[in-house]
């Protein structure tokens, strides 16, 4: 699994960004999640499932982020079990990756509800599997690419299998295949960005090779961690440099991604007239140690000492002895 920091963890967790990472990147604007009700799922720590209750706390230790919610329909209510996996770099067996992990979280539910029903004694205490007619929470796996390569790795385990593509469809009476859910950060399209608000909005449209200065002026972003991520992801302290030097009053109502861009290229401007006073001043040094030695080697010290106290002089020399030109 590629190298996730902990500030993009972070990102990925505000509730409002984990929900449209489903909604849009998963379902297409098919389903809403209601972002207020979701509920973290530990994926540091194994808790217990408290399967009485209703209420979730267990997790496996293999996810970036995990989160439990509701969804209705107008049929019926349910759970659902959403996992988030960050990757910087292209994992050429990710759809085995996402399979495996949420295998084990079916297994994990199974597990769980076996060992209670054998404390309540619904199970024999030796039995194995889990009572009859027992139901399990979905689980969905998305997979959050940032990298800068356009993602090329296979998005099912059917793209993986050696097996002729004429034949695939033969295979599938016994070998199911294994979608893979992505979404390939700095490679979307004006239009795919547009589906987005808030803090992902202005996260992804950094994130583009090309900033789109007119959808920035939309992109309202309030949370700290989306210009942390921005500074890790893209490999520039100037993005929490500038979240550093805003008050907690000021993001509270939100900040304009436009004004971030204006930073980044204010300072870029400024560390570039930077750069050429300090080329000017190194080539300045230069020529006159070049002019020196030349007056040192005629024995015209004299005329070295004058031109030091006397910028006019210095340039007449210089040019003199074709060191710079008029």
């Amino acid at each position: 699994m590629g190298d996730i920091d902990i500030s993009v963890k972070n990102f990925i967790k505000i509730n409002s960004v984990f929900a449209q990472l489903f909604e849009k990147g998963v379902y297409h604007g098919s389903t809403h999640i209601e972002y207020e009700k979701l509920q973290e799922l530990d994926s540091a720590n194994q808790d217990t499932i408290d399967f009485k209750n209703g209420c979730f706390k267990e997790f496996e230790r293999l996810r970036d982020a995990a989160k439990i919610t509701m969804l209705f329909d107008n049929k019926a209510a349910f759970q659902l079990i959403l996992g988030v996996e960050g990757q910087t770099d292209i994992h050429y067996y990710m759809p085995v990756r996402c399979m495996e992990i949420d295998a084990v979280s079916y297994s994990i539910q199974c597990r769980k509800i076996s060992q209670i029903a054998k404390e309540d004694r619904t199970l024999k205490k030796y039995a194995n599997g889990v009572p009859k007619g027992t139901k399990i929470v979905p689980v969905v796996t998305l997979v959050f690419y940032t990298g800068t390569k356009t993602w090329d790795g296979p998005m099912s385990l059917y793209d993986m299998l050696d097996v002729p593509a004429d034949m695939k469809e033969w295979l599938l009476q016994a070998t199911p295949d294994y979608k893979m859910n992505l979404i390939d950060a700095r490679h979307m399209t004006k239009e795919q960005l547009s589906e987005y608000e808030g803090d992902l909005k202005a996260f992804l449209l950094m994130l583009q090779e090309h900033f789109d200065e007119e959808q920035l002026k939309t992109a309202l972003a309030t949370h700290r961690e989306t210009w942390y991520a921005l500074s890790k992801i893209k490999n520039d302290k100037r993005y929490a440099e500038y979240i550093d030097s805003v008050s907690d009053a000021e993001l509270e109502g939100g900040i304009y991604m436009d004004a971030t861009l204006d930073y980044i290229e204010k300072r870029g401007e400024m560390r570039g007239e930077m750069l050429g006073e300090k080329r000017g001043e190194d080539r300045g040094l230069d020529l006159a140690a070049e002019l020196y030695q030349i007056l040192a080697n005629e024995k015209k010290l004299d005329e070295w000492n004058t031109a030091v106290k006397n910028k006019n002089k210095m340039l007449d020399l210089l040019r003199e002895y074709s060191l710079i030109k008029d």
